[in-house]
């Protein structure tokens, strides 16, 4: 059997099962689709179409691609879910690490991701993509992409929520905690905290020099909420331009700064979607509820996913996920397009073993 009648049948077994109730012919297309995009090792349609393993002239089998990517019914979180409840099935009783992060996407959206850390990767759960450049995201956007998030982890595994300034909101580190997970999360520099029987102090105004790390203990957070107590750490890591101020439900040390730096871990998804060549067309959007882009690189395929096992360990053909980034065919829209490469990589690959954990 060709390579590429091997691999689409394997996934089509495989993808059927997760989506019972779904369309067959939708799920064939994806099928193709991921298949061709896997061999192709780049996102123009045409060069997908020419690994396609049916018959057909490139065309044809180009606009039956692009038919499906621009196909309304074809629902990104319900296909990738299967995925998602994969990765995080792994983790049944351990320790869960969620990355939240926001990052501009193209010209004035911002796309909001969740991902689980794992081995200085961030492996991707759940994205919306919203309207707006510039600022945080509003603290119920931000909740509802966790309590989506909070639906597919496992219930005896301990949460940890990691995440930037962009997520210091007091209302979501109530929402955070009333979940029963753990939380560390930098501040600004102008929230006001209280020791104590102390006054209220701008962080900013506590003395800090780079290199510098100060334990504050236990304080109240901000003097609108006086919400805690949350323990507080002030960090001034060697090459930054500012310190880090960074609050945590369990009594701040060493560890809690170590927690933070995983959050760096999502640079790498981020990086990858906005690529500017590869974003230009979503300018003209007006509104966007989801993200459903795709991003073409090999570099973060390497990075995230060599550790899952992919069609080269099996012997069914070989991998060409190494080649140089390419533009996608401008003749489709970016917006049509139904899941990152990335993470249609991270579907394939997780066809053919469990995710084996080892921190």
């Amino acid at each position: 059997m060709r390579d590429n009648l091997q691999i689409y049948y394997t996934m089509l077994d495989r993808v059927t099962s997760w989506l019972p109730e779904e369309r067959i012919t939708r799920l064939r297309n994806l099928c193709l689709f991921v298949t061709g995009l896997f061999l192709a090792g780049s996102v123009y349609l045409s060069k997908i179409a020419s690994e396609l393993p049916i018959r057909g002239k490139n065309p044809s089998l180009v606009n039956r691609l692009r038919r499906f990517l621009k196909n309304p019914r074809v629902a990104v979180r319900h296909f990738y879910r299967p995925v998602a409840e994969q990765v995080l099935g792994a983790f049944d009783g351990r320790k869960i690490r969620l990355i939240i992060d926001c990052t501009k996407l193209g010209f004035g959206h911002q796309v909001m991701t969740v991902a689980i850390a794992y081995r200085k990767r961030a492996l991707p759960l759940a994205w919306s993509v919203h309207c707006g450049s510039k600022g945080a995201l509003a603290v119920h956007k931000q909740i509802a992409l966790l309590r989506y998030v909070q639906r597919l982890l496992p219930r005896k595994s301990p949460v940890w929520l990691l995440g930037d300034s962009g997520f210091q909101h007091v209302p979501l580190l109530r929402w955070v905690r009333r979940q029963g997970w753990h939380l560390v999360i930098r501040q600004t520099g102008h929230h006001k905290v209280r020791r104590t029987g102390g006054q209220w102090v701008k962080l900013a105004d506590i003395p800090l020099k780079p290199g510098e790390t100060r334990y504050w203990g236990w304080v109240r957070l901000t003097e609108k909420h006086a919400y805690g107590w949350v323990s507080l750490v002030l960090h001034w890591e060697t090459g930054e331009d500012e310190p880090w101020y960074l609050v945590t439900d369990q009594a701040a040390d060493w560890r809690t700064i170590r927690l933070y730096k995983v959050r760096m871990w999502i640079e790498i998804v981020f990086t990858q979607m906005t690529k500017p060549h590869v974003l230009a067309a979503w300018a003209s959007r007006d509104h966007i509820s989801d993200l459903d882009i795709v991003v073409g690189d090999q570099y973060p395929v390497d990075q995230q996913l060599h550790q899952f096992p992919l069609l080269l360990e099996r012997g069914v053909g070989q991998t060409r996920l190494n080649t140089t980034a390419e533009a996608l065919d401008r003749r489709t829209q970016l917006s049509q397009l139904p899941l990152p490469i990335g993470l249609m990589a991270e579907l394939f690959g997780l066809l053919f073993q469990p995710l084996v954990l080892s921190f």
